[in-house]
């Protein structure tokens, strides 16, 4: 029994602790963005940009955009662990899974240099889900922060919502 509850509370500590430390974008802290970014990705950001009215209207781009390019998915995130580590450039000329990490990332990319967005209206969020960390975003408009789980899009879950359900496929 000391075995088992041993086992359980270091999983907690690794999966939930450690790895917070070692996964790129899933600090606790500040996860800054980068200067440069792909010059296709800065023209999408762009043209999303000169179709938006508001900043309400640059998220739903946004969203539909990267939602319907990428998406997540529980075992793939267990069996590609290694995508976690992959950089700007490789995750950008990507299409398909990618984990949820990256794809916030990419969401705070388009959110932040569209410019109609500051960093601290846009922040990481983390749940409990499938024996994982899931992350998501929340983003502020209006003064109200909205929850964004943009790579999960694809299993119906739409702006202001966000994955929380234990066993989800």
């Amino acid at each position: 029994m000391e075995i088992a509850i041993f086992i359980i509370i270091l999983y907690f500590v690794l999966v939930f602790g450690l790895s917070r430390f070692i996964i790129p974008h899933l600090s606790f802290g500040p996860d800054p963005l980068p200067k440069e970014i792909p010059g296709d990705m800065e023209r999408k950001i762009e043209e999303l940009k000169n179709k938006a009215n508001s900043s309400k209207e640059l998220l739903e781009l946004a969203f539909n955009y990267l939602g319907d390019r990428y998406h997540s998915e529980r075992f793939n995130t267990i069996l590609k662990f290694h995508y976690m580590f992959k950089d700007l450039d490789d995750i950008w000329k990507r299409t398909g899974f990618i984990p949820c990490n990256q794809s916030n990332f990419l969401m705070r990319v388009f959110l932040i240099k569209s410019g109609f967005f500051k960093e601290e209206e846009v922040r990481r969020k983390s749940v409990f889900l499938n024996f994982v960390p899931h992350q998501y975003l929340q983003v502020k408009i209006d003064d109200k922060w909205i929850n964004v789980d943009v790579d999960e899009k694809h299993k119906g879950f739409k702006i202001g919502e966000h994955n929380n359900k234990l066993f989800t496929k």
